[in-house]
C-alpha cells in the first residue's frame, strides 16, 4: 500500500507538469497561466465558505462512534474540491469540477457514509 501511495505522490505531479507543458506548447503559455490563476481563485472562493474545522468535526464524530451527517460530508467535499482547484494542473481541476456536479457529489457522499459505517461497526 505504501509503495502505491509513494508512486502516486511522485507520478501525479509529473503527469500534471507534463500536461501543463504540452498545453503551453500547443497553446499560449499566458493562457495556461491565466487558467491556473482563475481555477486557483475559484478554489479559494469555494474554500473560504467552508472551514478546515470540518475535518475536526468529522474526526470527532467518528471517534465517538457516530456517523457524520450528509451535510457535514457535503461541506467537506466542497472544501476538498476547492483545495483540488488550488493545485495547479488540469487533472486535479477536472477531478474537482467533476465532484462539484451534484449527482456525482451525492453518490460520493453516500459511498463515504457507507464506508464510514462499516469502519464504525467493526
Amino acid at each position: 500500500m505504501s509503495y502505491l501511495l509513494v508512486s502516486l505522490i511522485l507520478f501525479i505531479p509529473l503527469v500534471e507538469i507534463w500536461i501543463l507543458i504540452q498545453i503551453g506548447i500547443a497553446a499560449n503559455l499566458n493562457a495556461v497561466f491565466i487558467l491556473c490563476v482563475i481555477t486557483a481563485g475559484a478554489g479559494w472562493w469555494l474554500m473560504r465558505g467552508e472551514d478546515f474545522s470540518i475535518w475536526t468535526l468529522i474526526e470527532t464524530e467518528l471517534q465517538n462512534q457516530r456517523l457524520p451527517t450528509e451535510e457535514l460530508l457535503n461541506d467537506f467535499m466542497t472544501w476538498s474540491c476547492g483545495l483540488a482547484l488550488l493545485i495547479p494542473g488540469f487533472l486535479s481541476d477536472l477531478l474537482a469540477l467533476a465532484l462539484l456536479i451534484p449527482p456525482l457529489k451525492e453518490e460520493l457522499v453516500r459511498f463515504l457514509r457507507e464506508w464510514m459505517q462499516q469502519k464504525i461497526s467493526r
